[in-house]
Parts: structure tokens; C-alpha cells; sequence
């Protein structure tokens, strides 16, 4: 029996609004977040030091009051990009295939433990490729606001949806160009930098103007992820997306958790990073729970959906009137060791990108992302 809000992609209107519901981010699921995926992001992890930047919540007294939460700390920008995907899940991508695509996701107001986050979509535009196609893809505006109805986040997402079953579909386009970059000037900045130590976690730290164009920094560290990580931040943002848990897709790992994991392994380049955005992004291959695919597979190889992180540095901005901090734009990378066990699940599961393999490797997530930070004279 199908839910009344699980949409086929013949179902959706252009124009039309979505209203998916609200959470409430706790202390718990912030730091939690933070411990699995995040790792070296400061400003999430030192309540102390995010507020001697001035990043204090406004609902502090509220938030005491009614929740006992003494001292908020500010939530993580990955958990909230997962937040809002997790509470739009049943309404637009409960029937997906896969996510196409993101756009033009700018990060506003700071969120805070303890807010509640609504999340909204408007419907943009359905396109199919073809006649006779079963499926087409659906383009969404989603919005994260908190309880004071300021806007947290916002972002443009295509999604490649079965039609009902036995439906044939006719060609059509009414998808909306969206900008190749967002407008720095549109952007909510960073509030001051100032008087950062030069050490985080026993590691120097690298100031706007220590990165170099063109270059690539590797993440810290390469790491799979486990069917339990994987669930615990679906159910931690009420993702009940169900193609994540079926043996048929071999348990097919949720994009968000990718998506975290390869900040996390490079988040030592960038502790003090705050985000600013995204232009573009694309889950570009499948991974799958480690753990799965070894007892599927009866693999022992501890590279089993091994994700090696790492980022581009594309360009650098300066900003006027702001000697705190530049901006890079950088592309995030994810790359995944392909195992025997891995070949394995991709042919069972039917994935035509095999031959994207190189060296054992194949690309699963690229992302291009604008982030804040701090120049030398932030550092002392």
C-alpha cells in the first residue's frame, strides 16, 4: 500500500509546494554527528571558541528553559545539509532512483541545538527524456528555516523518479536553468574571525593564503562506512528512504553519509572552514555498507568500499572590506576502492558504470563548494 505523500514522478505539479515537516536538532544528534563523519570542524565542535566569534544562539534563555539545554553549540553545516534532505525524502524521493544533481545551495542564519528546522519544497520543473519512458526526473527548491522563520538553508535538487507502475511517460522538459555559481555577494558570510590558534587537534593550521590553485590536498585518512552509520543518520534526520535498506540494491549507501564522510576525512585542511555554499553536485557511483558487502560477499578485505577524500582548489576570492577571510572554491572529491567483493555488487545490482573503474578505483561524489577562510591575520 502506498503512502498518500510518496509521489510518482507523473504526480508532481510545477508550481506546486511541499510542506515536509520539522525536527528538532538535539545536543545529541549534533555531537553525534560530529563524532561519526565531521571530526576536525571547529566552529561545530568548541562551543567556547565559536562564541568568542561572536556565534552565540539568540534563544539561549528559551532553550534552557523549556528543553534544560544549558549552552547550544552551533550545529554542523553537513548534519543540517542532511536534515533538510532527510525531511524531504518522503515527499519527493521516496520513489527515486537516484539523486541527479544540486544546485545553488547557499547556507543562511547559523542553526543552533535545540532549534526546530521546517523544511518546504517547491516543484520547479519535471523533465523525461523520452516517449515511453517509466521514469523522469523532478526538480525541487527545498528550504530549511528555524522556529523564528529565518532561512538555515537552502538548495536545488534533481531527482530521477519511477512513474507508477504500468504509466508510460511522453517527452517533456520544464526544468529551470540555474546559475553555474552562486553570488558571493548574496552570501551569508562569516561573522569576524579573529585571534584563531594556529593549532587545532596538534595540527597547523592553514590560513586562506597558504592554498593553492590547482592544487590537491588528500584527506587525512581513507574510511568505510557501516550499515549502522549508514542508518543512524538517515534515522537521526528521518530519512526513510527504503532503497537503503533492501538486500535487492544491496543496501545501497545513503549519498548524505558520502557526502560527510569525505568532509570529514578532509576537514584537517580546513578546521576553522565555514560554509558558504555549493555551485554543483553529483553522486557520480553506488556505495554500499561495508560490512554488508563483506558478509554478502564473504569478503575479508578491509578496503571493502574504502572512500578516499580529497579536494581541488579551483579558485580563490578575495572579499571587499573583509581582511578576515578569503574564499576558495574547491571541488570535493570521493573516490572508492572497488574490491572483488565490490565488482561483485555492482554486477548483481546491474550498474553500467563499471567502466568508469580506473586502477581500482572509481569516482562516487563530486561536489563543488565555496567555503569562508581565515587569512593570517585571524591567526595568531
Amino acid at each position: 500500500m502506498d503512502l498518500v505523500s510518496s509521489k510518482y514522478i507523473e504526480e508532481f505539479i510545477p508550481g506546486e509546494k511541499l510542506y515536509h515537516g520539522a525536527i528538532q536538532v538535539t545536543p545529541f544528534r549534533n555531537k553525534e554527528y560530529i563524532k561519526k563523519f565531521s571530526k576536525n570542524y571547529a566552529l561545530g565542535i568548541d562551543s567556547k571558541l565559536a562564541g568568542s566569534l561572536g556565534y552565540i544562539d539568540p534563544n539561549i534563555e528559551i532553550k534552557k528553559q523549556n528543553f534544560g539545554i544549558e549552552s547550544p553549540s552551533m550545529v554542523s553545516q553537513g548534519y543540517l545539509f542532511n536534515v533538510g534532505f532527510g525531511l524531504s525524502v518522503h515527499d519527493i524521493s521516496f520513489n527515486a532512483i537516484a539523486n541527479l544533481s544540486y544546485k545553488n545551495l547557499r547556507y543562511g542564519v547559523p542553526a543552533y541545538e535545540g532549534d526546530i528546522l521546517f523544511a518546504t519544497s517547491e516543484v520547479l520543473g519535471i523533465e523525461v527524456k523520452k516517449d515511453g519512458a517509466s521514469n523522469g526526473s523532478v526538480q525541487v527548491r527545498t528550504t530549511i528555516t528555524n522556529q523564528d522563520n529565518k532561512v538555515v538553508l537552502e538548495y536545488v535538487r534533481q531527482v530521477l523518479v519511477r512513474a507508477t507502475k504500468g504509466t508510460t511517460l511522453d517527452t517533456q522538459s520544464s526544468i529551470q536553468d540555474q546559475p553555474e555559481r552562486i553570488g558571493l555577494t548574496e552570501s551569508m558570510m562569516p561573522l569576524k574571525f579573529h585571534n584563531l590558534p594556529n593549532k587545532f587537534n596538534g595540527k597547523e593550521v592553514k590560513s586562506f593564503e597558504d592554498f593553492e590553485i590547482d592544487k590537491v590536498y588528500e584527506g587525512d585518512f581513507a574510511k568505510s562506512i557501516n550499515l549502522v552509520d549508514f542508518s543512524w543518520l538517515q534515522i537521526s534526520t528521518l530519512n526513510d528512504a527504503s532503497v537503503h535498506h533492501t538486500p535487492k540494491s544491496n543496501f545501497i549507501g545513503y549519498g548524505g553519509a558520502i557526502k560527510s564522510t569525505v568532509e570529514g576525512e578532509i576537514s584537517s585542511h580546513l578546521p576553522y572552514a565555514y560554509f558558504l555554499g555549493m555551485n554543483s553536485g553529483s553522486h557520480d557511483a553506488p556505495t554500499y555498507p561495508s560490512d554488508i558487502i563483506q558478509s554478502m560477499f564473504d569478503s575479508t578485505n578491509e578496503d571493502d568500499e574504502k572512500i578516499l577524500g580529497s579536494f581541488k582548489v579551483i579558485n580563490k576570492d578575495a572579499i571587499q572590506n573583509r581582511e578576515d577571510f578569503g574564499i576558495l572554491t574547491i571541488q570535493l572529491c570521493g573516490d572508492k576502492i572497488v574490491t572483488e567483493a565490490g565488482l561483485k555488487a555492482y554486477k548483481k545490482t546491474g550498474f553500467k558504470g563499471v567502466a568508469n573503474i580506473m586502477d581500482n578505483k572509481i569516482r562516487v561524489l563530486t561536489m563543488e563548494m565555496i567555503v569562508a577562510v581565515p587569512t593570517r591575520m585571524a591567526i595568531v
